[in-house]
């Protein structure tokens, strides 16, 4: 089947300029010409139409790993993502909270849980 969709993709860190859209593949020698190089729009989020092509400006200038993936999740969980690296040599610099680099998770004291009293169930709703 030659079925696709519309994948709205996104980049983490950074904004760039749209230059440009078309069908098929990119063709560098065809297809740079249409490309909008005085005046393009500034996003963060951009649709890649079916079966063609997008291209895309920006400049890598915030040190970091940045995301840029399809917003549609199980696509994202499908291998639509990538990760830009900028300054490899500049993120221990970088002061970065310990828990951001944890994804959130931080070992703390264990405290006591008390299990839960099972509620009696609901009565049945009357017929």
């Amino acid at each position: 089947e030659n079925n696709s969709e519309t994948h709205p993709w996104h980049l983490h860190g950074h904004d760039f300029w749209v230059l440009g859209y078309g069908d098929g593949r990119y063709d560098a020698e065809g297809d740079y010409g249409k490309l909008n190089t005085e005046d393009p729009p500034l996003r963060n989020t951009v649709v890649v139409l079916p079966h063609g092509w997008t291209a895309l400006r920006f400049v890598a200038d915030n040190t970091g790993a940045w995301a840029f993936h399809c917003h549609i999740e199980p696509h994202l969980h499908m291998g639509m993502g990538s990760v830009f690296i900028k300054g490899v040599d500049k993120m221990r610099e970088l002061a970065v909270p310990r828990e951001a680099m944890m994804c959130g998770v931080i070992r703390t004291a264990a405290s006591v849980l008390t299990p839960a009293t099972p509620r009696s169930p609901a009565p049945a709703p009357a017929p």
